[in-house]
């Protein structure tokens, strides 16, 4: 398989020395489905998944002159992220979530203040750029195999499935979008219809290699 001409730091270093646009957002598109597959492992939810994932990348454009070119641009992007969903726990006491941490080396309390037994848990040994080649492959496989089960779906479901996990739409926004062109459509159909769409894509995917980190990765 043909590698990006340039890598994850080379793009970091070259959106660090010029301010290009361009080279940001090679860098953000490269970035943006690991960073998402990472956060969503936490939150557990896909609208706040993009918020945490779009601060962390717009921290990442402010403040690239704090990147340390000596380590991965990945390894400091996921640390700003897992700092955003520390603050996004904490500020909601989602109780029900602290666990995960534990296995992060930081501790919850009932308060919900946090104390780091291990801050750089994860990050001590920093993925290698042929790491996240492999990862972006798998990634990439996976939503080969969710769009080719979308275009596949019956025409009642195809369009709310396309908006909700390839447009990354909220609920809400596909209503309104739905409503330009189909009368009668509710919150509740838009629910229905994704949940059956999805139904249908879990029984075409099941068996097929990829299925269980595919189906995770798309709720």
């Amino acid at each position: 398989m043909n590698r990006p001409k340039k890598t994850y730091k080379e793009l970091a270093l070259e959106f660090k020395r010029t301010r290009s646009e361009q080279s940001f957002t090679q860098l953000y598109e490269k970035m943006r489905p690991g960073l998402r597959n990472y956060v969503y492992k936490i939150v557990k939810d896909w609208d706040v998944t993009d918020d945490i994932v779009s601060n962390t990348l717009t921290k990442v454009y402010f403040k690239i002159e704090q990147y340390n070119p000596d380590y991965q641009i990945t390894t400091w992007a996921y640390r700003i992220a897992y700092n955003e969903c520390i603050g996004w726990v904490r500020q909601r006491n989602k109780k029900v979530s602290l666990s995960v941490f534990a296995d992060k080396g930081v501790e919850a309390t009932a308060s919900s203040r946090f104390s780091f037994q291990n801050p750089l848990h994860d990050f001590e040994t920093p993925m290698t750029e042929n790491d996240h080649w492999d990862e972006e492959d798998e990634i990439n496989e996976r939503d080969r195999l969710v769009k080719e089960a979308i275009n596949a779906l019956p025409p009642m479901y195809k369009q709310y499935m396309i908006y909700r996990f390839l447009n990354h739409k909220s609920y809400n926004e596909i209503l309104d979008l739905m409503r330009k062109s189909e009368k009668g459509v509710s919150l509740q159909t838009v629910k229905n219809r994704i949940f059956r769409g999805r139904k249908i894509i879990r029984k075409q995917l099941q068996g097929m290699r990829l299925f269980a980190d595919t189906m995770n990765n798309y709720n």
